[in-house]
């Protein structure tokens, strides 16, 4: 997803990948990440659990509005 995001930024469309991965993303340093510390293939949390996923959410949308 790394690639990707500097393919589409490099294209004008802003973009946030949610890292599970931190050695990966740090290796190839996408213009916003947010580092979330879940099991691969839950990149917003424990299914069900519709509060904290809104949260995670939140909290990458956050980063499009930092420079």
């Amino acid at each position: 997803m790394s690639v990707l995001a500097h393919v589409f930024e490099a294209a004008g469309l802003s973009t946030v990948v949610l890292a599970s991965m931190l050695e990966v993303v740090e290796k190839m340093a996408p213009p916003r990440a947010l580092y979330c510390e879940f099991p691969l293939g839950r990149p917003l949390g424990r299914p069900g659990d519709a509060e904290f996923q809104q949260d995670v959410l939140e909290r990458g949308l956050a980063l499009l509005d930092a420079t």
